[in-house]
């Protein structure tokens, strides 16, 4: 089994970016207490500013495909690996551009590099960490030499204003349900791409990735965050209704997050940090940085603060890295962007240990990676070798 490594990211954050005084600018009001409803839940996530993908006249600047293919371009440049010399491209995302085909296709072409191995991993902000995980496992086994894994997200269309003119399901002051009006403010635009090889960089320092952990707690727990249904169910899904028109006037269209199911999150999150912990994959004591995707202020003080209660060591509290204040919560691609800022702004140091973190709340499904960074030294010792 070959050692692996993250030799360089990339990341692409389309527009210049959106404070939230502007973001009705971009998506429009939806609903009469629109405005009081974005004051308070933005309060509570903490993000600042965003990026969209769309323009003011909500006409769409970038596609998802072209987001996903610039980070990617960021990365491999960054690399100093040729197209040529990329083997394999696993693509994630939560809503493609396209039904059909794959996302990964899609970016494929938008790329225009040679011909390659695929794959797509959808989902909702895990399906970041299973793009990751395929490209790790290919190169690992010797499949592959070079692989990219991408995760891009465009979120901002699908929270235009027009799409909630065709909904039945108003609250009585006219306003939208809390429900489907906490992620158009909580969700923005954006990609992140990580180039996964099997030796290290000789110029800067590389993240050996010493093993992923991906587990779904679906078996248990009800669907939380949700596309194509007006409940957490698939007892009718959107493409069961008669018409487009149908299932939009049904609300079955828009997004949406059962807000009372997310201390489930908290719980499974730290559910398996400690089954992970207790099994000697890490020591928390021993964790130089805890990058964290997690989609608001407050659910980083709900995990730690459970931690503590359960007597669960979780590390220096400034240990604990996240990007969403400034970026926004850009879902799957989240946590490669956090990692890429790390990087570029030089907090990593040769031998510091990274737990990443990706607690998704669609159906509840918790991912970690641990990663070890290598000194640019020792990569061209072992080059050398």
């Amino acid at each position: 089994m070959n050692d692996v490594y993250i030799t360089a990211t990339g990341r692409f954050l389309p527009g210049d970016p959106i404070t939230n005084d502007e973001i009705e600018e971009y998506i429009g009001k939806a609903g009469r207490a629109s405005s009081d409803l974005k004051d308070q839940i933005l309060q509570n996530s903490g993000i600042k500013t965003r990026h969209y993908a769309i323009d003011k006249n909500q006409q769409t600047v970038y596609s998802n495909a072209a987001l996903a293919a610039a980070a990617v371009r960021d990365a491999v440049e960054r690399a100093g690996v040729s197209a040529e010399q990329v083997e394999m491209l696993a693509a994630a995302t939560t809503l493609p551009d396209l039904m059909g085909p794959g996302h990964a296709s899609m970016v494929h072409g938008e790329l225009d590099y040679p011909p390659m191995e695929i794959v797509t991993a959808h989902g909702i902000c895990s399906s970041g960490m299973m793009a990751l995980k395929n490209a790790y496992l290919q190169v690992k086994v010797g499949e592959k030499a070079t692989a990219v894994a991408v995760a891009s997200e465009l979120a901002s269309r699908g929270f235009k204003h027009t799409r909630y003119e065709e909904m039945n399901a108003l609250t009585e002051d006219g306003s939208l349900p809390m429900e489907t009006a906490f992620l158009r403010y909580m969700l923005s635009d954006g990609a992140g791409a990580a180039v996964v090889s099997d030796t290290p960089a000789s110029d800067r320092i590389s993240l050996r990735m010493d093993w992923i952990s991906l587990t779904s707690y679906a078996n248990t727990e009800k669907a939380c965050m949700y596309f194509g249904s007006n409940k957490n169910t698939i007892d009718k899904a959107w493409a069961d209704y008669p018409n487009a028109t149908a299932a939009a006037q049904d609300g079955a269209l828009v997004a949406r997050q059962k807000l009372s199911l997310l201390p489930h999150l908290v719980r499974v999150g730290i559910d398996e940090y400690e089954r992970l912990a207790v099994a000697g994959k890490f020591d928390p004591d021993k964790v130089t940085w805890f990058p964290a995707h997690y989609s608001s202020e407050r659910m980083k003080t709900m995990l730690t603060g459970e931690l503590r209660r359960r007597g669960v060591s979780a590390g220096r509290p400034e240990a604990w890295y996240s990007n969403l204040t400034r970026v926004g919560n850009i879902g799957s691609a989240s946590i490669y962007v956090i990692v890429d800022e790390m990087l570029r702004e030089n907090l990593i140091r040769p031998g510091d240990t990274l737990l990443c973190m990706v607690p998704e709340s669609g159906r509840f499904a918790i991912s970690f990676m641990h990663l070890t960074a290598v000194a640019p030294s020792e990569s061209a010792a072992k080059e050398t070798a």
